[in-house]
């Protein structure tokens, strides 16, 4: 594996890493550069980090690959089975998949987890149900209405990461009928 760790703040791979079992076949997953230098920058070895809106799974994948428990959690069940699938492969850590809900965390006790990373799904973009999950954030129509829900995912991040430990939120920012929406901003905010 060709990797270098990052040593600034602006990030620019100029492809998508393969290794493991990465690939890019679902609709929206970070790259694993990302994942992995977060994961060396944040986290020791045997530290618990948690994706609790993983999808196919590339947290946790690069968790079972730098040796930390991984925890995955998605609302959407086909997720979970994909991401399980990305994991068959020998590591020395667990890494624990389940579905769930950010907004409900109520498996993780208080002051537990000492990295969280995660890649919501953007307001609007792509249906990761097609609103066949009743709750599934990627379906909310309206933006005010995906930024509260979103924001009780974040409250219960909050409860769960240990004190002086570390949150990665990925959100990028997007466009409705050509109009610049700094969805960024928005969840730093909240």
């Amino acid at each position: 594996m060709d990797y270098n760790l990052e040593q600034t703040t602006v990030w620019d791979f100029k492809e998508r890493a393969k290794w493991a079992t990465h690939n890019g076949s679902y609709h929206g997953n970070m790259s694993p550069q990302i994942a992995r230098n977060i994961i060396l920058k944040y986290s020791n070895e045997s530290d618990r980090v948690l994706d609790p809106m993983c999808g196919s799974g590339t947290t946790i994948i690069e968790t079972k690959l730098l040796n930390r428990e991984g925890i995955g959690i998605d609302i959407n069940p086909k997720a979970i089975e994909i991401a399980k699938n990305n994991l068959n492969f020998k590591g020395k850590c667990i890494q624990s998949l389940y579905i769930g809900d950010v907004r409900n965390l109520h498996s993780i006790l208080n002051n537990s987890i000492d990295l969280i990373l995660t890649h919501p799904p953007y307001h609007n973009i792509v249906s990761y149900s097609n609103g066949t999950i009743k709750d599934d954030l990627s379906t909310i129509p309206n933006l005010n209405n995906f930024l509260t829900e979103l924001e009780k995912g974040i409250k219960e991040l909050y409860r769960v990461l240990k004190p002086d430990k570390y949150c990665v939120v990925l959100m990028g920012d997007t466009r409705s009928n050509s109009h610049y929406i700094p969805l960024s901003y928005f969840v730093m905010e909240i």
